[in-house]
C-alpha cells in the first residue's frame, strides 16, 4: 500500500511511504474452521431460545449463554431465506509490542473465529478455533504533518480492514457452500457479528472520538448519568451520511453532535452489519482496570483518613487463600498491574473498607463489585440480568457521595457510561465470556510474539508469516493423527506427562458425591497416597495450636463406637499421628460461574522457623490453615442460602493411628465459628461471624474430610483503624469478627450473593401475593 503524505521533500515532491498488509481470505478461514473434525461435537448452526421456568403455561426466565441463544441470531435468521445457515464472524484486533527491554517493534494482528463453536472450546488456545486473519501495518506516518497523523492513521486502519474483509463485501448476501464437520454441506452466510477490542479500538471502528460512546449518541457531558438522556443507539446509515456530507463541506449537525471523525468506514458495505451493536463489552479494560481500579477504588481510598496507608496495611494483613494473591507490600507499591492482579485486588477490597469508610461509600463500592461479578456470569437469565441492572442503578444512586466528600466534581467518564450497555449486549449476542479481550492478549503470544522471537529481527514480518504457516501445518497434521489414531500422543506431551511432582502425587478418589447439591456434603476429595509426616499428639497440640486435641479425638472415637470409654483409650501424648499437608476437594460445576469441575485446596501446615541450609537462608514460613464451610444441618431454601452451613478453620488433616483403626478416611480438626446470621450486615451485604467458644476456649471438633463443603475466605473486621500488630500470620487468631467474602470466586458470588438476592426476591413476591389475596378477600 502506497501512501502519499502532505510534507514535501528537498525536491519539492510529497513524501511517500510503502506499507505491507498481510492478510488472507476470511471466507476460507471460516470454511476451514467449520470443516475441522475436532469441532464436530461443539458446533451449532441454528439459534435457540432456552427458558428455565413456565408461568401459567408460558415459558419465562429466558437463559442467555452461547451466541446462538441471543436475539441477534434470531433476528438475522429472519432476514435470510429458509435453509440459510449463519456463520457469525467474531473479529478481534489489538496492537501489541514485540520487542522487550529495548526497541519499538510492534505488530497489529487481526484474529477471526465463528460463533458456531461452543465458547468453552473456542477460548482454548490449543483448539485453534481462533485463526490469524492478518497483520495491519504500523507506521509513524512521518510523511504527514503531526496534526494529520491521527486521522490518517485511523483511515489507514479502515482501509486495511476493508481490504481484509473484501471477500465478505463482494459476496454480499449470496451464500457460500461449505462442508461442515458433521458431514453436511450448507449454504453459509458469513456475517460480521462482533468486533472485540479495547476502548481506543472501539472508537476507531465506530469512527467517533474517544470522548464519546462507540455504541450510542450520549453527549460527553452526560456520560455519568444513568438515564437515557439522548443516548439512542448510533445508526450506521445516519453516520455514513453525516460523514459523506461533512466530506463535501456541508457541516451537518449530526457530525458534531455524534463526535464523528471524517473516515471512510470499512463496515459501510458489509451485509446485515450494524457495527455499533457489534461492539462488545471489555471486562478487563472497562471494568477491572477502568471503572473499578482507576476510579471507584481510588475514590474510596481517598474517602478514608490516611486512606492509602490504611488500605495497604489491611491488604498486608489479609488472610491468605490459594486462589487469592497476597499483596505483601500493599497495593500502592504495585507499579505494573496485570489482569490477575486487578481481579485479586477487587476480591477483598470491600472487606478492607468495612468499618473505615462511610456507609454510602461502602454501598457504592458493593454495587459496582456486584455488577462486575454479574458481568462475568457464563450463563445469564432474566433474573440475573435484573439483579445486574439493579446493581448498576444502585451504584449510580450512591456515587454522589464522592461529590459530597469533594473527591469528584463530575462523572463524565467514558467507562462509567459504557457499562450501561452490558445487559443489552448479553441479550443480543450472549454472555460476555464470548468476547473476552484477554483472549486476544493470549493469542498475541502464539500468533505474534513467538514468531517474532523465532526471527532474526530484520524484515521480521516475512519471517513471522513463514514461521506461522509452518506451525499451522504441524498443528493440522498433529490434529489429524490424534483424530485418525485413537491412542496417538504427541512426543512433547509424552515428555511432559512423564514429569511428576511428588508433592502433588494424589491417590484415587477416596470419596464420592452422594447428593447433587451445590452446597451438599460428602464431596469427592484427594489426599496424598501416604501421609508425609507423623507427629506426636503433644506436638499437634503445641506446634499446630490444636488445644485439647487428645480430648476431642477421644470424643470422636467414642461417638463413632471405635472405643468404649472416652476417658480410657490407648492414646497418649506420645502417640504418633499421620498428618497431611493438604487435601483437594472436587467442586461440582454449575452454569453461572464455572462450566467444568474445579479443585479446591484445603491447607493445614504448621509454622516453620527460618533456617540456614547449604543453599543459603531459608525464610520462615507462617502456618497455612484454611477456612472452610461445613454442613451442620439439611439445607432449607426458605431460611436463606446459608442455612445449615457453618464456617470453620482447619488446623490439622490426619489419619487415625493404626492402633485404633487400620483403614479410615482422613479426618480434620477444626475450630468452629458461630452460625451465620439470617440476614447480612447492612451496607456491605456480607454475612458476619465470630469464633464459637466453649469453656472460655475456641470450640473445636473433628469431622471426616468428606463433610467439608468447600473452602471460604473470611475477611477480618478491621474497624476504623487496624491494629498494627496484626499481620496475615496472626490475623485469624487476633481479629474478633469476620465477614464471609462473596467475591473470592465467581462460584462464591453466586452462592452467597446472587442466591440471597433470589431468596429476598422470593420473599417479596410471596408478601405481595399475600397482600393481594387479603385485598381480594376484603373486597
Amino acid at each position: 500500500m502506497k501512501i502519499i503524505g502532505n510534507i514535501k521533500d528537498t525536491n519539492g515532491d510529497f513524501r511517500t511511504e510503502i506499507l505491507e498488509l498481510w492478510h488472507r481470505n476470511p471466507l476460507e478461514c471460516v470454511a476451514e474452521i467449520l470443516a475441522n473434525p475436532l469441532f464436530a461435537n461443539d458446533q451449532v448452526f441454528e439459534p435457540e431460545r432456552v427458558f428455565r421456568q413456565q408461568k401459567d403455561g408460558v415459558p419465562s426466565n429466558r437463559e442467555y449463554n452461547e451466541m446462538w441463544t441471543g436475539n441477534w441470531w434470531w433476528d438475522t435468521q429472519d432476514m435470510l431465506p429458509d435453509g440459510a445457515t449463519i456463520a457469525p464472524i467474531i473479529i478481534a484486533s489489538d496492537e501489541t509490542r514485540l520487542s522487550t527491554f529495548c526497541g519499538d517493534k510492534k505488530a497489529w494482528p487481526v484474529y477471526l473465529t465463528v460463533g458456531n463453536i461452543a465458547k468453552a472450546e473456542r477460548r482454548k488456545p490449543s483448539s485453534s478455533a481462533w485463526v490469524l486473519l492478518g497483520y495491519i501495518p504500523i507506521s509513524k506516518l512521518e510523511c504527514y504533518s503531526e496534526e494529520k497523523r491521527s486521522d490518517v492513521g485511523c483511515q489507514l486502519f479502515h482501509d486495511c480492514v476493508r481490504t481484509i474483509l473484501e471477500p465478505l463485501i463482494s459476496k454480499g448476501l449470496a451464500p457460500t457452500e461449505m462442508a461442515c464437520a458433521d458431514g453436511y454441506l450448507r449454504d453459509v452466510h458469513a456475517l460480521l457479528a462482533a468486533y472485540v477490542g479495547d476502548y481506543p479500538e472501539q472508537c476507531r471502528v465506530a469512527c467517533c472520538r474517544e470522548n464519546s460512546c462507540p455504541r450510542c449518541t450520549v453527549a460527553p457531558t452526560e456520560r455519568g448519568e444513568p438515564g437515557p438522556l439522548n443516548s439512542t443507539y448510533r445508526d450506521p446509515v445516519t453516520v455514513v451520511e453525516a460523514i459523506a456530507r461533512h466530506s463535501k463541506g456541508w457541516k451537518p449537525p449530526e457530525f458534531e453532535d455524534q463526535n464523528l471523525r471524517p473516515m471512510n468506514p470499512f463496515w459501510k458495505d458489509l451485509p446485515l452489519c450494524n457495527i455499533f451493536e457489534c461492539i462488545t463489552p471489555d471486562l478487563l479494560h472497562q471494568l477491572h482496570k477502568g471503572v473499578f481500579s482507576d476510579h471507584v477504588a481510588s475514590w474510596a481510598r481517598k474517602s478514608i483518613e490516611n486512606g492509602q496507608e490504611e488500605i495497604d496495611v489491611r491488604y498486608q494483613a489479609m488472610p491468605t487463600h490459594p486462589t487469592l494473591r497476597h499483596f505483601k507490600q500493599g497495593i500502592s507499591k504495585v507499579t505494573q498491574w496485570t489482569g490477575g492482579e486487578y481481579r485479586s485486588m477487587a476480591k477483598v477490597f470491600l472487606g478492607t473498607l468495612a468499618g473505615a469508610a462511610e456507609p454510602r461509600v461502602i454501598r457504592a463500592v458493593r454495587a459496582l463489585e456486584d455488577f462486575m461479578y454479574y458481568a462475568h456470569f457464563e450463563t445469564h437469565c432474566d433474573e440475573s440480568l435484573a439483579a445486574m441492572h439493579l446493581a448498576w442503578q444502585t451504584f449510580h444512586a450512591e456515587k454522589s457521595v464522592f461529590v459530597d466528600l469533594k473527591i469528584r466534581k463530575f462523572f463524565n467518564i467514558n467507562k462509567v457510561h459504557n457499562i450501561k450497555h452490558y445487559v443489552e449486549s448479553i441479550c443480543s449476542r450472549g454472555t460476555n465470556d464470548n468476547f473476552n479481550t484477554e483472549m486476544s492478549e493470549r493469542l498475541h503470544i502464539d500468533l505474534a510474539k513467538a514468531g517474532y522471537r523465532a526471527s532474526n529481527r530484520r524484515n521480521f514480518m516475512v519471517q513471522m508469516t513463514i514461521w506461522l504457516a509452518r506451525q499451522e501445518a504441524v498443528h493440522r497434521f498433529t490434529a489429524y493423527l490424534k483424530w485418525a489414531v485413537s491412542d496417538y500422543i504427541p512426543q512433547d506431551l509424552e515428555d511432559d506427562d512423564e514429569e511428576e511432582d511428588d508433592d502433588d502425587e494424589l491417590d484415587e478418589p477416596a470419596g464420592r458425591l452422594t447428593e447433587d447439591s451445590l452446597l451438599g456434603a460428602d464431596r469427592e476429595y484427594h489426599v496424598a497416597k501416604t501421609p508425609p509426616v507423623q507427629v506426636t499428639i503433644d506436638s499437634v497440640e503445641k506446634d499446630f495450636h490444636a488445644d485439647w486435641f487428645l480430648w476431642y479425638l477421644n470424643d470422636y472415637l467414642y461417638r463413632n463406637s471405635l472405643i468404649n470409654d472416652p476417658n480410657n483409650s490407648n492414646l497418649t501424648l506420645n502417640t504418633l499421628i499421620p498428618i497431611y499437608k493438604q487435601a483437594r476437594i472436587h467442586l461440582p460445576p454449575f452454569p453461572e460461574a464455572i462450566s467444568e469441575k474445579s479443585v479446591d485446596v484445603i491447607q493445614a501446615t504448621q509454622a516453620l522457623p527460618a533456617e540456614i541450609t547449604a543453599r543459603g537462608l531459608k525464610a520462615a514460613q507462617p502456618a497455612k490453615t484454611s477456612t472452610v464451610l461445613i454442613r451442620t444441618d439439611k439445607s432449607d431454601p426458605t431460611k436463606g442460602p446459608l442455612h445449615g452451613l457453618q464456617a470453620a478453620r482447619v488446623l490439622l488433616i490426619f489419619q487415625l493411628p493404626s492402633l485404633i483403626h487400620t483403614q479410615s478416611e482422613p479426618l480434620a480438626f477444626l475450630h468452629l465459628f458461630k452460625p451465620f446470621n439470617k440476614h447480612p450486615v447492612p451496607d456491605s451485604n456480607m454475612f458476619q461471624t465470630s469464633y464459637a467458644h466453649r469453656q472460655h476456649a475456641k470450640h473445636g471438633t473433628i469431622l471426616p474430610l468428606s463433610q467439608i463443603v468447600q473452602t471460604c475466605h473470611l475477611t477480618p473486621h478491621f474497624g476504623q483503624k487496624m491494629n498494627r500488630a496484626w499481620d496475615s500470620a496472626n490475623i485469624l487468631d487476633s481479629a474478633e469478627k469476620f465477614y464471609l467474602n462473596p467475591y473470592l470466586r465467581h462460584r462464591d458470588f453466586y452462592l452467597f450473593r446472587h442466591r440471597f438476592f433470589l431468596y429476598e426476591k422470593a420473599k417479596d413476591d410471596q408478601e405481595r401475593e399475600m397482600r393481594r389475596k387479603r385485598l381480594r378477600m376484603m373486597q
